[in-house]
This record gives structure tokens, sequence and C-alpha cells, in this order.
């Protein structure tokens, strides 16, 4: 987690990020995950400081999109198999086209994902 710490108007400012997907297990209860929180804020609540509100923030994210990246794949296989049948060179072609389009798939097949954390933001008097 990481602190940064601003004054404005005889307040200083220090932000901690919250824990990301908090997850009640089967047989929990919400309590067991929101009790991450109350673990951040004890920790950080000390000399003086508040907690001052908790704002949410979406992040971006590109991934791999596995599935785009298989299908090329495939389709490098599909080619190398015809190539190989043609010219009798056979499964070594054939990998080498799979190979060469799963290559290019990790570099094309991407998804934005999106996802949303919580940012604590403590507060106390100069």
């Amino acid at each position: 987690m990481e602190n940064l710490s601003k004054q404005a108007g005889g307040l200083e400012y220090k932000t901690i990020a919250g824990p990301i997907g908090l997850m009640a297990e089967s047989g929990q209860d919400y309590e067991e995950a929101v009790k991450k929180y109350a673990a951040i804020i004890d920790a950080e609540a000390v000399g003086g400081w508040e907690l001052h509100w908790i704002q949410q923030i979406p992040v971006t994210k590109k991934t791999i999109n596995i599935f785009g990246l298989l299908i090329l794949g495939a389709i490098g296989g599909a080619i190398g198999f015809l190539i190989g049948m043609s010219q009798g060179e056979g499964m070594s072609l054939i990998f080498l086209f799979a190979v060469i389009g799963a290559i290019i798939g990790f570099f094309v097949c991407k998804n934005k994902v999106t996802e949303f954390f919580n940012m604590l933001i403590f507060a106390k008097r100069s």
C-alpha cells in the first residue's frame, strides 16, 4: 500500500489503497471480509489521523485474451498443415505456424478490464 500525503487548508491528507476484491468465502458472512478494511483503518488511524472518506477508483488494465490467442494458434496450425501437406513437410510446419499464430495472438488479442478499488483518505489537523 502506497502512502501519499498532501496539505490543504490546515488539514493534512494521506491516501491508502484498500484491498481489491473483498471476498466472503463459503460459510463466511460479509463481516469477515470487511475486517480487512478495519485492520487498515486501525493501523493508519494513529497519531491524530482520522478516516475522512473512502473513494472508489476505477483502474483499467489490458489483459491477454487467451481464447483469441488459442484461436490464432489453431489457425496458424491449420495453415501449417495445409502448407505441410502440399510440400510433404508435415508436423514441423504445423507446430511452427501454430507457434507463430500464438505469438501474434499474444500481441494482438488484448482485453481491457476495469477493476475498482477503494482509496482510503485520512486527514489530520496540521
